[in-house]
């Protein structure tokens, strides 16, 4: 039987609240979100009763420090324990649900999420927020102070760990998401058999209570749109006594603890109301988890958590000759521009987090990540989170999913891909019927601020329909690195056409002729209007890319369907003008004539204004991501979109720098690519408006607000991973970007279109050894200095097979499944 509490009901504060404080005090910030807790829960039920405004906390003993670096270099680590969820707590996750670690001794907080737990709804207007699932504190009754203290997350292994020494007793914490297990597991240690005396508090900070028993607690409710929701822990100890009492559980004098935790929803992607509404299969399965886990034990828990993630992680390996990681990471990234063995330790860790982030953010459930991937505190019945970390779709949601394809991670992409066609391809579902609102009677458009359920906010609510097509260029991308037909013509090819008929009927005739997008917006500035350049770039690249899946899908017959295509095609104006400064043109009918200074007046009408270098490069997204802007198809137009780069300036916030990375790779200009890549990885602890963006001490990207924003952490790895290998649709371009600072290294297992793998080594700057998988028979063709000379192995032999050279160009004719190594005599 459990005992029922009213303890522990909210950490929902809203965003300038003073737990942002970054106060040096643990107790003085705990205190503090006691306070907000019990505030929040009055003004939800209007009810005190049983509720204490403070949590049985501890003051944070004394500290003091580890000098000694953690045994692997992919990891970041610190020397004391994170007291602001922002800025220092670690993230862990398991595809659709995570953590955020903070390591504490007298008290340790985990705050979890499930990336389901959502109010709102599929109607236009009722975006809702993503929410807070609940907090687990485990307050520590020995108080004595602690020396060798080190707090890290492993990103090689996804483990977050503690260690220190209290009293000549060494103690150890472990923290992992498992993905295999869907369960959260927590380990507490300690030598000599030193018993732990142990408080568990299991917060329910959406309704009014947590039930406790010896075995374990457990809540679950329901939010006001109707989605159920239940979390339950379950509590193995060795030695020692449990009691469960009404505010929490007491372990007495056991030598080891384990936890194990498990959150869901009945959300379902494909039921009609996007939930089962099921409460008793949602009961049992959150049971079963506990229950095979507990079968399963720790330790083959964690050997199963670490396969399964390695299976993924370690397809890359990215190495700097000169890196460094003998300090901290706030260290590194505070002493970063004076310390060039800290920047290129600092590169390698920022590279891999944005892999870790990926893997731990977008496995599992049908839906993307969101603007915080998976981690986020707040959020409830009354208050949002910030931008409600909603799925932004004018650049964020994309940008979370740039480095996917290219960094070997393309099973990552799919619930991303499958949630766009869930959606999209939904019988009268939502994104169809925003069409019909637009008057046009075929496909779909999706709004910019989305939620789990393919609702959203007004916000610019048929003023930005292209999204739609950007969508579709990760369904592109997807066949074209993977070369999976099955998926081309089952779910990339029904979207895509789509996407096409929408706009065959929304396009509208101009008087110069061409075709334009009508009524559209250029995030994030500038009027609405006709012809915006990002919108007819990506319109035009729509039907470029449906062209060529028609022809991959085996669909070769000249149907009116490719009439049609071919047909807009061939009129629609494509977005490439140049104004009288030799710049791209952002509008067809508005000049690039900038009212306000950079990163000032942040809340000016965004419709009416626009800035000096703006965040947003909005009309280069035929450069990158797209392909359209090459100096091989148009000299003249990729000048131009230089010097529009050159004229946004160089500052931002973090996903706008981590977008100049990758922009500046594809202008094949390696000093400025890391110059914003330095940038990026500038140390910050901003919690207010500040337009400079940075990382956090956890290396979570700084947004202009209160919180992060977790793209710019994708957009950097995708930009690293553009510095080192172009991937086009005609060629691989090796080393484009290459900067001084990495005079040696080397990077194995990057992803080329064509389901290319490629290893490659330099020394001195140069490329001395390309290691080339085939997973499909096509022809590699390859773009380098002097690779003509190279000499060419095949499978371990002298390659006798048919090549083709040029000046600095090769093409190969490969065979799946054969591997292919090319070397230079003099390198």
């Amino acid at each position: 039987m459990f005992a029922h509490t009213f303890r522990g009901i909210a950490f929902a504060c809203c965003t300038i609240c003073s737990t942002y404080a970054a106060t040096p005090l643990f107790q003085q910030q705990m205190e503090s979100e006691a306070r907000s807790l019990y505030q929040t829960h009055a003004s939800l039920t209007g009810d005190y009763t049983g509720i204490s405004t403070t949590l049985s906390t501890n003051p944070e003993v004394k500290i003091t420090a580890k000098e000694i670096p953690p045994h692997e270099p992919l990891t970041l680590w610190y020397k004391e324990p994170a007291t602001n969820w922002v800025t220092q707590a670690l993230p862990i996750g398991g595809g659709d649900f995570g953590a955020m670690i903070f390591g504490g001794i007298a008290q340790d907080r985990i705050q979890f999420n499930h990336k389901t737990l959502w109010k709102g709804s599929a109607k236009t207007g009722d975006l809702g927020s993503y929410l807070n699932f609940g907090e687990l504190y485990i307050i520590n009754k020995e108080s004595a102070p602690v020396s060798d203290y080190q707090r890290g997350l492993n990103l090689k292994e996804a483990i977050a760990q503690v260690e220190y020494t209290q009293n000549g007793i060494d103690f150890r914490k472990e923290y992992l998401a498992s993905y295999p297990n869907k369960v959260i597991a927590i380990r507490y240690m300690a030598s000599k058999g030193h018993p732990l005396n142990l408080e568990l508090q299991l917060l329910h900070v959406q309704g009014d209570g947590t039930s406790y028993s010896n075995e374990g607690a457990v809540f679950g409710g329901q939010l006001a749109n109707g989605m159920h929701y239940r979390a339950q822990m379950s509590v193995e100890q060795k030695g020692g006594k449990v009691t469960a009492t009404t505010s929490g559980i007491q372990i007495s004098d056991a030598r080891e603890l384990i936890l194990y935790l498990a959150c869901d929803t009945d959300f379902d992607p494909l039921a009609p109301n996007h939930m089962t509404g099921n409460t008793q299969e949602l009961e049992k399965r959150i049971q079963q988890r506990l229950t095979d886990a507990q079968k399963m034990g720790y330790k083959r828990i964690r050997r199963k958590h670490i396969d399964d993630y390695t299976a993924l992680f370690n397809r890359v390996d990215f190495s700097l000759k000169q890196a460094d990681f003998k300090a901290p990471t706030p260290t590194l990234l505070e002493e970063q521009h004076e310390n060039a063995s800290y920047s290129a330790a600092l590169d390698m860790l920022a590279f891999q987090y944005g892999r870790y982030l990926t893997i731990a953010s977008s496995r599992g459930v049908a839906l993307p990540s969101n603007l915080q991937g998976i981690w986020n505190k707040d959020g409830n019945a009354t208050q949002d989170a910030v931008w409600a970390s909603d799925i932004h779709a004018n650049i964020n949601v994309q940008m979370n999913y740039w480095p996917a394809e290219p960094t070997n991670l393309s099973e990552c992409h799919l619930p991303f891909l499958q949630y766009i066609y869930n959606e999209a391809m939904r019988p009268n579902g939502t994104w169809q019927q925003n069409a019909r609102d637009l008057g046009v009677r075929s496909g779909w458009v999706v709004h910019t601020a989305g939620n789990i359920f393919g609702g959203a906010s007004y916000y610019k609510a048929g003023k930005y329909s292209v999204a739609n097509a950007w969508f579709c260029e990760h369904l592109w991308q997807h066949f074209l690195y993977t070369c999976d037909t099955t998926f081309l013509r089952q779910t990339a090819l029904p979207v895509m056409k789509s996407t096409c008929e929408f706009w065959f009927e929304r396009l509208v005739e101009a008087a110069d002729g061409t075709l334009e997008c009508p009524y559209e917006y250029s995030p994030e500035q500038g009027r609405i209007q006709n012809a915006t350049a990002h919108g007819q770039q990506l319109v035009t690249q729509l039907f470029l890319n449906t062209l060529d899946a028609l022809d991959a899908a085996g669909e070769t017959a000249n149907d009116a369907f490719r009439q049609t295509l071919k047909e807009k095609l061939a009129r629609i104006d494509r977005g490439l003008r140049i104004n009288s400064k030799g710049e791209l043109r952002e509008w067809k009918y508005q000049e690039n004539t900038p009212n306000q200074p950079a990163n000032q007046n942040h809340f000016a009408n965004d419709e009416a204004n626009v800035w000096q270098g703006h965040r947003h490069t909005s009309h280069l997204v035929a450069l990158y991501p797209g392909f359209e802007i090459d100096p091989g198809k148009n000299d003249t137009i990729f000048k131009a979109a230089v010097q529009s780069l050159k004229d946004r300036g160089e500052t931002g916030t973090g996903w706008a720098l981590a977008w100049r990375i990758a922009l500046w790779s594809r202008a094949r200009n390696a000093q400025k690519a890391y110059t914003f890549l330095r940038k990026f990885t500038t140390h910050t602890d901003a919690l207010s408006y500040n337009w400079y963006g940075g990382l956090y001490d956890n290396m979570l990207d700084a947004h202009a607000t209160s919180v992060f924003q977790i793209e710019g952490n994708f957009g950097a790895t995708a930009g690293m991973a553009e510095m080192l290998l172009q991937s086009r649709p005609d060629s691989m371009v090796l080393l484009p970007a290459l900067p001084q600072a990495w005079s040696e290294g080397s990077i194995k297992g990057l992803r080329a279109i064509g389901n290319f793998e490629l290893d490659l080594e330099w020394k001195n700057h140069q490329l001395c050894r390309l290691h080339l998988r085939s997973g499909s028979g096509k022809p590699a063709v390859l773009a380098y200095p002097g690779i003509e000379n190279a000499r060419i192995k095949e499978n371990g032999k002298r390659f006798k097979g048919q090549k083709e050279c040029g000046k600095n160009r090769l093409i190969l004719e490969t065979e799946a499944g054969k591997e292919y190594v090319l070397t230079w005599e003099d390198k």
